[in-house]
């Protein structure tokens, strides 16, 4: 049960990270090194554990946004948001204008 729960979600993961190289952005600011550190050591394991989170937390609270029939939004705050902050994010940018 372990082994098919942790391959389930690496198989998530590579899913979720593969789309993130589809659009290449280009930026003409020089990135700052301490930016990337930290995006890489803290913010990015942080966001990978927040969309674990959201993923549970949206799974429980479909019982209440489903009759309230507002799911679509919940899972934009919940699951989406954070995945495209963790994923789909240049390293080193920590800007929310991320669309």
């Amino acid at each position: 049960m372990k082994t098919l729960i942790i391959t389930s979600l690496f198989a998530f993961l590579m899913v979720v990270a593969s789309t993130s190289f589809a659009e290449q952005r280009r930026y003409s600011e020089d990135l700052d090194e301490g930016d990337v550190l930290v995006d890489l050591a803290v913010a990015r394991p942080l966001g990978v554990v927040g969309s674990a989170l959201g993923l549970a937390l949206h799974g429980i609270g479909l019982l209440f946004s489903v009759p309230g029939e507002n799911f679509g939004d919940v899972g934009e705050v919940l699951v989406e948001k954070p995945l495209n902050y963790t994923f789909n994010r240049p390293l080193g940018r920590f800007e929310d204008d991320l669309e």
